[in-house]
């Protein structure tokens, strides 16, 4: 639970708070919607117990997680959704999507004078989830990128946690273009079907 709660910013509270006391006086039905949402993030946040979700309830999650950036970010923000209806009863790792998307906004476009756009994309191969979150930012160094997935406190998170689920059975990659943006994409087997292959593998060799 630490794990998780660590991976939202403080400043993002503190920045929702900050648009909430705004919005009172000038929208006030804006500002009951965000108090909702970020209610709805808290709670999220609060769960102890649950390690895996439903791709479905980690996409409700970025939504509202968005849907607070771009009203403080207003029209600079821009979020495209491309994702396929038999991803979304797929389990994957709570919270795995939010570091990532946090990433494109915090250090590709929050200091992008015109702003951009965030696009997540979730697909099927097989039996493997595609999971791709993209910006059109400022990129990163190329010194910088391969230090990302070690160092990087809420990329390294993720990677770690799928490392420790999958072993050597997952991908993640991420590929940037100083001034063009940057591409995360994480590459999962099923859940039940990898334990599958997993216990298999091992009754193999004893």
């Amino acid at each position: 639970t630490t794990l998780y709660r660590s991976q939202i910013n403080p400043h993002f509270l503190f920045n929702t708070l900050n648009s909430v006391s705004t919005l009172i006086r000038i929208d006030p039905d804006r500002a009951r919607s965000m108090v909702y949402k970020l209610s709805n993030i808290l709670r999220r946040l609060l769960r102890k117990t649950e390690n895996l979700s439903p791709l479905r309830e980690e996409i409700s999650f970025i939504d509202d997680y968005l849907a607070i950036e771009m009203v403080r970010f207003g029209d600079k923000l821009r979020f495209y959704k491309e994702v396929e209806e038999n991803t979304l009863d797929r389990l994957v790792p709570s919270m795995i999507l939010q570091p990532i998307v946090e990433n494109s906004i915090k250090h590709g476009l929050a200091s992008k004078v015109e702003g951009g756009m965030v696009r997540l994309r979730a697909w099927l191969e097989g039996t493997r989830l595609h999971i791709s979150a993209e910006d059109d930012g400022v990129g990163i160094q190329e010194g910088k990128l391969g230090n990302l997935i070690e160092q990087g406190i809420g990329v390294s998170n993720v990677n770690e946690r799928l490392r420790v689920l999958f072993g050597p059975g997952y991908r993640m990659l991420i590929e940037s273009k100083p001034g063009q943006g940057t591409r995360t994409l994480i590459e999962i087997p099923e859940l039940e079907y990898y334990a599958d292959q997993r216990a298999a593998s091992m009754a193999g060799r004893v």
